[in-house]
Order: C-alpha cells, then structure tokens, then sequence
C-alpha cells in the first residue's frame, strides 16, 4: 500500500512529464516521445540540455535533455527541475 506522500510525489511526476511532453510536442522536436526518465547518463555532466523552459507556476525551470531512438522516429526524452 502507498503512503500520501508516494502518491503525492507519483501525481507530481506525472504532471510534470506531462508539462514536458507537451512542451516537445509545442517545440516540433518530435512526434512521438518516450519517457526516459530513469535513463541517468542523459543528464551527466559531457551531455548539454537540448532547450530549458520555467516551470507552469514560476517556480523553477525544467532542463530537458532528449536522445533519438535507433531506427525510429521516436525520441526519448529526460529532464532535471531546478528549484528557485
């Protein structure tokens, strides 16, 4: 069974990811796009966010870093929210 807090961080996620797929989508960078969030090389320190965007209440700003899918047309996506 999950605890408040779990479920709280889980619809947080969601809504950001969300945030952030809708952002690609807005941008054109890709049609489809894959979540790739436990993929942690993509945000290692040789790899440059591709387009950084603040957050829906101005909170902070979210750095998106996306990486083409071989022989698709899918892109994966990953992100880091930095807090104001």
């Amino acid at each position: 069974m999950k605890t408040y807090k779990e479920l709280r961080e889980a619809s947080w996620d969601a809504r950001i990811d969300s945030y952030v797929v809708a952002e690609i989508k807005k941008r054109k960078l890709a049609k489809v796009v894959v979540n790739a969030t436990d993929d942690t090389k993509m945000t290692l320190p040789p790899n440059k966010p591709k387009f950084k965007f603040p957050m829906d209440r101005g909170s902070g700003i979210i750095s998106v870093y996306l990486k083409k899918m071989p022989s698709s047309i899918a892109v994966a996506f990953n992100y880091r929210v930095e807090v104001k």
